[in-house]
């Protein structure tokens, strides 16, 4: 197992887990709702949280074991040179994809970091800090990178070989 698989793989596995205090936070939100009249807003934010958490740092363990969707009509229709190199090709926008996103997505994490950036859409009440969640994003985006990355260099590597 290479190493940024075997890291993917352990994020998943805890973002696994996440997925239960989710599905508790949302139960929370429903209780308070119905019995209180009112939903806490608080349960929703961290639900949106949550949901981003597991839904962006997922993407590198899914693309490591096959998971994305896809459309395999032409793709069945052709020998396995075509799609080693549909593959390659894939990989290929996957990686540049995640390269037109870092490059903005640093540059927004630290301005966010620097200002100590807040989600004031509630008041001044419950304004918590958003600065953290713009890291998410960005590392989701480098490990995707990191994953299609290492991926590609299989791939290419293997069809040169033959």
């Amino acid at each position: 197992m290479k190493v940024v698989e075997r890291v993917n793989g352990t994020l998943f596995f805890y973002l696994s887990i996440l997925t239960v205090v989710l599905t508790l936070v949302v139960v929370y939100g429903v209780v308070t709702r119905y019995f209180i009249g009112r939903a806490d807003p608080r349960a929703f934010f961290f639900s949106v949280w949550l949901y981003g958490l597991t839904a962006m740092l997922a993407g590198g363990y899914v693309l490591a074991v096959g998971g994305h969707a896809s459309v395999n009509v032409l793709y069945s229709r052709v020998g396995k040179r075509m799609r080693d190199s549909l593959d390659i090709l894939a990989l290929v926008v996957v990686v540049v994809a995640c390269v037109l996103v870092l490059i903005p997505g640093v540059q927004i994490s630290w301005r966010s970091t620097l200002i100590n950036e807040v989600d004031s859409s509630l008041g001044i009440v419950f304004a918590p800090p958003i600065w953290w969640y713009r890291w998410v994003a960005t590392a989701a985006a480098a490990l995707l990178l990191l994953q299609a990355a290492e991926m590609l260099y299989n791939r290419v590597r293997s069809a040169v070989r033959g």
